[in-house]
C-alpha cells in the first residue's frame, strides 16, 4: 500500500502505540497506587487523634481518640443531657487499617456487633466512610476546619441526616 509522505496509512504501527500505551498504564497505575495507599494507612486520619466537643441545645457530644497502634485508633463517643449531664448514648469506635484499606468501626448499643465503614475519600482535611448496605447512617463524613475545629456530617448518603459541629477540647 502505498502512503503519501506526511500521511498516516490508517493502519496502527506497533512499534509507535506500545510505547504510548504503556506510559498511559503507567501513568494511570501510579495516580490509582498513591490514591489507594493515601486511603490504606492511618496516616490521613491523625489530626482526629485528641478530644472534641459538639455542645448542642439538648445535648453535649464528646468524641476521642487515641492511637492504640500503628495500624489502630480507639476512640469513644458519649451524648449527655445538656441538663444534669446524664449520659443518653455512647459507643465504642475504632479505626482500624487491614487488607490496603481502613475501616472505621462503631459498636453502639442497639446493635449486637460493631459496624463497619469503609474509608472511601481521604484528603488533607477530609475523611468519608461508607456503609451503603446498612440503614442509617450510610455516610460519616469527617471535615476539619482548622487545627480546633471540625464537622462531622451523618447521613443516609442524600438528604436525611445531621452535622455536628466539635471543636477541641482539653484532655480528659
Amino acid at each position: 500500500m502505498a502512503v503519501m509522505p506526511g500521511r498516516r496509512s490508517g493502519r496502527c504501527d506497533p512499534g509507535r502505540a506500545w510505547p504510548r500505551l504503556l506510559s498511559a498504564c503507567a501513568a494511570l497505575l501510579a495516580f490509582a497506587s498513591a490514591e489507594a495507599s493515601a486511603c490504606s494507612s492511618l496516616e490521613a486520619a491523625r489530626w482526629l487523634l485528641g478530644s472534641w466537643l459538639a455542645d448542642g441545645d439538648n445535648r453535649v457530644v464528646t468524641e476521642t481518640w487515641l492511637e492504640a497502634s500503628a495500624t489502630t485508633f480507639a476512640g469513644a463517643g458519649l451524648t449527655r443531657a445538656r441538663t444534669g449531664g446524664k449520659v443518653v448514648d455512647g459507643e465504642a469506635l475504632r479505626l482500624v487499617a487491614m487488607a490496603d484499606a481502613v475501616f472505621y468501626l462503631a459498636k453502639v448499643a442497639h446493635n449486637d456487633y460493631p459496624v463497619a465503614f469503609r474509608l472511601t475519600t481521604c484528603e488533607a482535611d477530609r475523611l468519608v466512610f461508607e456503609n451503603p448496605g446498612h440503614d442509617f447512617p450510610r455516610r460519616l463524613e469527617y471535615r476539619r476546619i482548622d487545627a480546633d475545629r471540625m464537622e462531622v456530617f451523618v447521613s443516609d448518603g442524600a438528604d436525611r441526616g445531621f452535622r455536628l459541629d466539635f471543636r477541641r477540647s482539653p484532655e480528659p
